[in-house]
């Protein structure tokens, strides 16, 4: 599908954005292993959550959507049902790593698959835990097989690599028969995903101890949640909030936690720094406009932001730069190369160093060229929001790649009051 972006926009109305997709991973794995059954509110509709319920009904847990947009789960408590099954993990990297400890808990052979690049992102801290507790971890070109239950044990893994792994080893890890701890080596980045997932297990009530680096966790306990809320998803209002500069016209956005211990909530702060104002209100945010201006971003702890941050700095006057963006180069697309290939198309210098990424902003954004999405929904989507910003129109080829985290993307900038249409590729 190619989109095609025209430029300006309308002061729209204002748009409410959906539920968070790492808070609805979370919620809907540990509703699949409550012993009683949950009702799920808020939670977000895609490929990825989508794939995490397929995967999980695979060890015995169901799912019903109620008439009034809440779901269902029936759990499976501590009584694991694998029916054998290869694990189809669609294209979500949490699905996959939060889900390899808990499947390796049925001591059965299990072989995961997946789509996109999944399979070629990086596993070595399974695969380095599961040899060294002698058990079966095999990765070929796309397909993973593991056998054999993950043992208590005192855990140590570095802080600089994907959070997921901690978190998969934070769900399986109460339900051995013995205790276990998680010492996280510094330097410890993306811990609010990990903030996320202890959030859901104290809400699932399950029991752990966090001293300093380290997380106790206690054996033998057993899910209880019998209602879940999912927030609305930061990185997802990012978008709309970036929006708000690129078109220099307000944004309002509903459903955001002005409390929420998303690492992505950081994009309050960061659009002010950028030149803008963001006004709380009840429910959300209003994100009002301002000369852009060059601005410095740690992404440690906020990857998800990089492409729609890239996005803005192509429009800020200055140089804007962004440390520890190590991790985007290994997520759907390659993030730093597509962001950095695209911006050039629209005259935009990105320069690369290391983790470090620089941009040099323009004053004016002449458009009426052709982008290439990268397969990559927040590739798409940042690419939508600078768009606005052109002097002609923009199209976006693979613009279906949305459908990943934020399918009514297109619907909810039209309603901000872009002006949006589409071709066929």
């Amino acid at each position: 599908m190619i989109a095609v972006i025209h430029p300006g926009r309308s002061e729209g109305a204002p748009v409410s954005i959906p539920g968070s997709k790492s808070m609805s991973h979370r919620a809907l794995i540990a509703a699949a292993l409550s012993a009683q059954d949950t009702v799920i509110t808020g939670l977000v509709e895609n490929k990825d959550t989508e794939a995490t319920m397929r995967c999980l009904s695979h060890l015995g847990a169901s799912f019903e959507a109620q008439d009034d947009g809440c779901l269902l789960v029936h759990g499976i408590g501590n009584k694991f049902s694998y029916d054998g099954s290869v694990i189809d993990c669609g294209e979500s990297g949490s699905t996959l790593r939060f889900l390899i400890p808990l499947f390796s808990l049925t001591e059965e052979a299990v072989t995961f698959t997946g789509h996109g690049k999944l399979m070629s992102r990086p596993q070595t801290v399974y695969e380095e835990l599961f040899e060294k507790q002698g058990l079966q971890f095999e990765a070929a070109e796309d397909t993973l097989s593991i056998k054999g239950a993950l043992k208590p044990d005192d855990y140590v893994v570095r802080g600089d690599i994907s959070s997921q792994f901690i978190s998969g080893l934070l769900f399986a890890l109460p339900l051995r028969n013995r205790d276990s701890s998680i010492t996280v080596l510094p330097p410890y980045e993306s811990k609010s995903y990990v903030g996320l997932t202890m959030d859901v297990l104290e809400k699932a009530g399950i029991r752990f101890e966090e001293t300093d680096a380290t997380i106790h966790i206690p054996g033998n306990q057993t899910y209880q949640a019998s209602a879940l809320h999912v927030e609305g998803d930061d990185s997802q209002a990012a978008f709309f909030a970036v929006l708000a500069l690129t078109s220099q016209k307000p944004v309002v956005v509903h459903n955001m936690a002005q409390e929420s211990r998303q690492g992505d909530h950081v994009i309050v702060s960061l659009i002010e720094r950028a030149g803008g104002q963001s006004i709380p209100m009840e429910g959300g945010y209003t994100f009002l406009p301002g000369k852009v201006k060059a601005f410095t971003a740690d992404l440690a702890d906020c990857p998800d932001l990089g492409p729609v941050l890239f996005a803005l700095a192509a429009v800020a006057e200055g140089t804007s730069v962004f440390t520890h963006c190590g991790r985007l180069r290994i997520k759907e697309s390659d993030r730093i190369a597509a962001m950095k290939e695209e911006l050039g198309k629209l005259g935009v210098l990105v320069q690369e160093d290391g983790d470090t990424v620089t941009i040099e902003g323009v004053p004016n954004i002449k458009g009426g060229v052709a982008l290439d999405g990268h397969n990559d929904h927040r590739i798409v989507m940042a690419l939508s929001v600078l768009a606005v910003r052109a002097e002609q129109p923009i199209t976006i080829s693979g613009a279906e790649a949305i459908t990943k985290s934020y399918p009514n993307f297109f619907e909810d900038l039209r309603i901000a009051g872009a002006e949006v249409t589409y071709g066929s590729q």
